[in-house]
């Protein structure tokens, strides 16, 4: 479903190979572009996934790559910025998949240094008087900075603070396809993957994909407001 700023998705080019399932599509938000690559995993494993589809603007093409990693039995989602303007897709997506990076090893640490004992023998005496003054602490200082945000940071209209784009403010698109990066901002209710329609919150916290439909939310306290992506 578009939303009232005139967003639209391009018909989707999907590509499937047994294990993956991939869906390609155009979002244009504001003017601007956007390559949507949606990828179904049914590896036992995490898997790191490249698809690669072939976009034009008028008489000019070229290969745009999009690079997610999809958890065992689950689906991603990423965007891609393509520019302004209109874009159209050229041929289905072709897409590989491979391990994801290893995580860094962690260095092992430096054996402990033996510290060698030396013995001392004073056999002078020592009869000169010594007086020791008394030794005051210094007193630590402390100098704590406040880092303002920096300009011209999003808005979210009081959604939570996140980097997928996700926003109570309705100058954004509405979220037609479920994706998991929802449900790391959001708490997702249990068949939040079965949903038809727009992602919407919930009067008990949680978000489901029932927006426009009939009973949204009716096992959660009723609706309680749309969640948007991309706000201009």
């Amino acid at each position: 479903m578009a939303s009232a700023e005139g967003v639209r998705a391009a018909g989707a080019q999907v590509a499937a190979a047994g294990t993956k399932t991939v869906k390609t599509s155009i979002l244009k938000v504001g003017g601007k572009s956007y390559l949507s690559a949606r990828v179904t995993s049914t590896y036992g494993v995490a898997r790191r996934f490249t698809v690669k589809q072939r976009v034009c603007a008028a008489r000019t093409c070229r290969t745009v790559d999009v690079v997610l990693t999809v958890g065992a039995g689950m689906t991603g989602w990423q965007e891609r910025y393509l520019g302004t303007g209109s874009y159209r897709r050229s041929g289905a997506p072709r897409v590989t998949a491979t391990a994801p990076p290893a995580p860094p090893a962690v260095p092992a640490a430096p054996l402990p240094v033996a510290t060698p004992t030396v013995t001392v023998t004073v056999r002078e005496t020592v009869r000169e008087t010594v007086t020791l003054a008394p030794v005051v602490a210094a007193t630590p200082t402390v100098t704590v900075t406040v880092t303002a945000p920096p300009p011209g940071a999003v808005d979210t209209c009081g959604a939570p603070v996140n980097s997928y784009g996700f926003t109570f403010c309705t100058s954004g698109a509405r979220v037609t396809t479920p994706v998991t990066e929802a449900c790391q901002v959001f708490g997702c209710i249990d068949n939040f993957y079965a949903g038809e329609g727009y992602l919407v919150m919930c009067r008990d916290g949680k978000v489901s994909m029932s927006g426009g439909l009939n009973g949204v939310c009716s096992y959660h306290d009723g609706w309680l407001r749309d969640i948007y992506r991309f706000a201009v």
